[in-house]
């Protein structure tokens, strides 16, 4: 994995690299505060409202009344990020493709959860969080697929979650070894899902 962002680094200046994530970033973000702020329900003739929008409030509400120290509140709001996302993207809303629309929740809401509840969180490890991320995406793309009508939903959701868990792992300053492990757990929980998509 180091040899890949290595390899990305020599290809393009640093400086041009560093703002093209941050502009991903950028877009990540607003793609959820989007998500987060919309209601209603969504096209497509299913009648499926928007969850995001009442899970933020409840998750808001519960903080305003000082139930800061449950531990599992982090999660919720991993969950809330990743939600609001897919929402934006069933309703055809600007999202960045990680490694697809269809898996594009997962590695913005894990960046999220990231800058917003590790302590110490910084550019510099946001930086590692999308190289790795990236150099993962790009392992599987060129050895396998990212494509779900092609490998099932593991190939999309499940890339993506081994894209994000790799991330992390890196974002925190783990190991290569430490990184791969985390990809490859994240992977192995998504083998053999399929997509059945209605209609």
């Amino acid at each position: 994995i180091a040899s890949l962002v290595a390899s990305d680094k020599a290809k393009t200046p640093a400086e041009v690299v560093r703002e093209g994530i941050e502009h991903l970033w950028e877009a990540m973000q607003a793609c959820i505060e989007r998500g987060i702020a919309a209601e209603g329900i969504l096209p497509g003739g299913l009648n499926v409202r928007r969850r995001a929008h009442r899970l933020a409030e409840r998750l808001r509400a519960k903080e305003a009344e000082g139930l800061v120290g449950d531990p599992l509140a982090p999660l919720d709001w991993l969950t809330v990020y990743a939600i609001a996302v897919n929402e934006e993207n069933a309703a055809g809303g600007r999202v960045v493709t990680a490694p697809t629309n269809g898996a594009a929740g997962v590695v913005p809401s894990v960046a999220r959860y990231y800058s917003r509840f590790i302590p110490g969180a910084d550019g510099e490890g946001m930086q590692r969080f999308f190289l790795t991320s990236a150099a993962i995406g790009i392992l599987y793309k060129e050895n396998a697929s990212i494509s779900g009508a092609e490998v099932g939903c593991q190939g999309e959701v499940g890339v993506a979650c081994s894209m994000a868990a790799g991330g992390l792992t890196a974002a925190l300053g783990g190991s290569n070894g430490q990184i791969e492990h985390a990809a490859e757990i994240a992977m192995e929980h998504n083998l053999g899902m399929t997509c059945d998509p209605i209609g």
